[in-house]
């Protein structure tokens, strides 16, 4: 099996080392091609990729599965999803899945859903458990297991009236990729959400109650604007159901439960 893993990287050098080196360490008997693909960065995020990449080959830092191959992509400045586009465009693996040059793989994480794909050939897509990091890249969660419903999915209620999918931790076969691919250009946030919406319209996600990557919250980053995440979230899905609201009241009465205790 191998695997097509995506990385859009922009001035990202404060975390870059650590995330390549979380794809680096997985252990299996598996293949990973590993496309960073650079959106314009003017920081030190291109030597940090291309000193791994050389390392890889001369041999100087070990692999611990069949193999690693790092491709390299230098972009303008086009924005994230235009990066993630263009990384799959160059991908030949079995599974697909992108990580952001902040966040990183927990231990084991490949081989769990390489093992999962052997074992349900049939499944599409699938997903595990993701957790937090702080800042420093200490654990401050570990990820939960969800269960998510196809019909839910197809409708943008995750992440909108209840939990979100954490990307960081799907996997999904490359014929589902360019069912949907490729991903808005216009949505600078939101690009995730879109995905999970046309991947549903197709197949049910699966979920694993596996450790699979760490979300890391820091200071700066497009996900911690939720203004705009939330207005993209509007335009993708701009009608909301009945059993949108109904699932928005049941959250927010079951997150008051919790606070209470």
């Amino acid at each position: 099996m191998k695997f097509s893993l995506v990385t859009p990287v922009y001035n990202m050098e404060a975390y870059l080392a650590e995330t390549i080196q979380s794809v680096l360490a997985q252990a299996g008997d598996f293949d990973i091609e590993y496309i960073l693909v650079n959106d314009g960065s003017t920081d030190s995020s291109e030597k940090i990729i291309l000193d791994m990449k050389k390392g890889i080959e001369d041999g100087s830092i070990p692999i611990r599965c069949r193999s690693i191959m790092i491709k390299y992509i230098f972009q303008q400045n086009q924005g994230m999803y235009c990066a993630i586009n263009n990384g799959f465009a160059a991908a030949t693996g079995d599974i697909y899945c992108w990580i952001g040059g902040d966040d990183r793989y927990a231990p084991g994480a490949f081989q769990a859903i390489s093992e999962w794909f052997t074992a349900h050939p049939q499944s599409q897509w699938v997903k595990g458990m993701c957790g937090l990091l702080d800042k420093e890249g200490n654990i401050a969660r570990e990820g939960r297991h969800r269960i998510f419903h196809r019909t839910w999915l197809a409708q943008g209620i995750y992440g909108r009236e209840t939990y979100f999918v954490e990307q960081e931790s799907v996997f999904w076969k490359p014929e589902l990729w360019k069912r949907v691919a490729p991903i808005p250009t216009d949505l600078r946030a939101a690009g995730d959400y879109w995905l999970w919406i046309n991947f549903a319209q197709h197949t049910s996600l699966e979920s694993i109650p596996v450790q699979i990557a760490y979300f890391r919250i820091r200071p700066g980053q497009v996900s911690g604007n939720k203004k705009r995440y939330q207005e993209e979230q509007r335009k993708i899905a701009p009608h909301r159901s009945v059993l949108s609201q109904l699932i928005r009241l049941r959250s927010i009465t079951v997150n008051r439960l919790h606070i209470s205790r």
